[in-house]
């Protein structure tokens, strides 16, 4: 081999060792769910007119994905809004996940605003919570966080009754279930209350979910 060759499979050689220690490992386990998820849930969901908080009054849901708030490296902020994409807010959330390393499922943290005019805005301005603090409460408490898990190329999510415990308005100690199912085509949903007895409260009495459908996304 003449030693122009020799220099260029050197050559190569050397730059294929370095693409291989600079290319990040693909994420696997928990990471690469996590990111299924994430990409699962940003878009827009409309529901049916009966499956509203008020009669005959459909709700709009959209998540998008936000520049997280320090400390956190995934974030996502979701708002209901009655009859359409303009309509009047009902629920604004940022949602959190645990990313530790070595963490056996993928686990979210729903906060609320105290702002919601400010929290709006993040919908057109994803990179607001890099510029302003938004002051953010826990509204349920750290045993009511959602536990996902892969289900085919869904994903389900459930808050579990046993764990997630809140005082109502009245002072009464309240169990909260809930359960979502997100897949390429819509957003299930299924919330419910019961009383330290377990009797319940409000929600459903069956195991079916409110399915939304996904819609093209709106601003």
């Amino acid at each position: 081999m003449r030693r122009g060759t020799r220099g260029l499979a050197a050559l190569a050689i050397a730059l294929l060792i370095v693409a291989c220690a600079t290319t990040p490992p693909a994420a696997k386990g928990p990471d690469a769910e996590l990111q299924r998820l994430v990409d699962l849930l940003v878009g827009d969901y409309f529901s049916p007119r009966d499956a509203g908080v008020r009669e005959d009054r459909p709700i709009y849901l959209r998540i998008r994905r936000v520049a997280p708030p320090p400390g956190s490296r995934i974030a996502l902020y979701a708002e209901m809004r009655h009859d359409h994409a303009q309509g009047e807010l009902y629920r604004q959330r940022l949602y959190l996940f645990d990313e530790a390393p070595g963490r056996a499922i993928n686990t979210m943290r729903a906060l609320s605003f105290g702002d919601g005019a400010a929290a709006a805005r993040l919908v057109d301005d994803p990179d607001l919570l890099r510029r302003e603090a938004l002051p953010t409460t826990d509204p349920l408490g750290a045993g009511c966080l959602t536990s996902w898990r892969a289900d085919g190329a869904a994903f389900v999510g459930r808050v579990d009754p046993a764990r997630c415990e809140v005082t109502g308005k009245r002072g009464d100690r309240r169990r909260i279930e809930s359960i979502t199912r997100i897949t390429a085509e819509s957003i299930g949903q299924l919330e419910r209350g019961f009383d330290p007895q377990g009797r319940r409260l409000f929600g459903n009495a069956g195991d079916s979910l409110m399915v939304w459908p996904r819609v093209p996304p709106s601003r």
